[in-house]
């Protein structure tokens, strides 16, 4: 059977503001010699919800993440190889896709995409990417913060030599009127 590198891991995680009530979950898609898992982590919406997601064959590893505040989304991946110095770069491949479907039954979607050079050891977290603003991608209310809807924040990481992916995916809510 030949080896399927590709993994997709999706972690599902909603956020009401009205009740505060976080509700995580996720989903982890394994396929082929040694790709792995997903985890997702979630907090209060005042200091951000979020979802990760890791793609490993061998010692590599690709990882996404998806991280919503009250006014902007961290959409950004990363890669990490203990095999490997961290001064080494490697490109990454990185979308973005946010869904929002407003209160009142107005949809609207936003993609974006690029190829970053990424260092190895992403300390931190993943660190290239998108930081997207409710008010820049028209989203927002007067005082910048998200408008009342469901709001869907999928990462996609790709690593090209290998064909490695990790998706992370962020469902999130908002109640708050304007």
């Amino acid at each position: 059977m030949p080896e399927l590198p590709d993994v997709s891991a999706r972690g599902v995680v909603e956020a009401p503001t009205v009740n505060r009530r976080v509700l995580a979950s996720a989903l982890a898609l394994t396929v082929g010699l040694g790709a792995v898992a997903a985890l997702a982590a979630s907090k209060p919406a005042d200091d951000g919800t979020a979802a990760y997601a890791e793609a490993r064959l061998r010692s590599l590893r690709v990882l996404a993440g998806a991280r919503v505040t009250e006014r902007e989304a961290d959409l950004r991946g990363a890669w990490l190889d203990g095999a490997v110095a961290c001064t080494v770069d490697r490109r990454l491949g990185v979308s973005v896709l946010v869904d929002a479907a407003a209160t009142g039954g107005k949809h609207h979607r936003v993609r974006r995409g690029g190829s970053f050079l990424a260092p190895n050891c992403a300390e931190g977290g993943p660190n290239v990417g998108f930081t997207l603003t409710a008010r820049r991608i028209g989203l927002a209310c007067p005082d910048g913060r998200w408008r009342p809807g469901r709001y869907s924040f999928t990462t996609t990481t790709r690593e090209p030599t290998r064909a490695l992916r990790a998706t992370a995916s962020l469902v999130w809510t908002t109640a708050r009127r304007c």
